[in-house]
């Protein structure tokens, strides 16, 4: 894991949802397109899920945002730019959000750094 990840120039945020158990998944509307979003949850309590159905609805797991020091009942998705801009998309996910950090903003890479970095290895090309 590097200090300083590599940060998307794109306009990503990262979009934080309240997730009280193992459910959350039917919470996530479904990715437009052959998109694959990276999912962090914020605590190891929220796994196991059903990959398939992740899967099916555009996401990828890609681990626990701080299993050293949990987050909370959370989960998190990274969103690029052009599907924040996706107005039908966004706006489902949008009331169901509880924080959206801008990764332009400096504060928020470095306290979220670790997190990102696991989001960045798993993003696909």
């Amino acid at each position: 894991m590097s200090a300083t990840p590599t940060i998307p120039t794109d306009g990503a945020v990262i979009v934080r949802l309240r997730a009280e158990d193992r459910g959350w998944i039917r919470q996530l509307p479904p990715v437009p397109g052959s998109r694959r979003l990276t999912v962090t949850v914020g605590r190891a309590d929220l796994l196991p899920v059903p990959v398939d159905e992740l899967l099916s609805r555009g996401y990828r797991l890609v681990g626990v945002a701080a299993e050293h020091r949990p987050i909370g009942p959370t989960v998190d998705v990274l969103v690029p730019a052009e599907l924040r801009e996706d107005q039908d998309w966004f706006g489902r996910l949008q009331p169901l959000t509880e924080r959206i950090f801008d990764l332009r903003m400096g504060p928020v890479r470095q306290v979220l750094a670790a997190e990102i970095d696991l989001h960045l290895r798993h993003v696909d090309a």
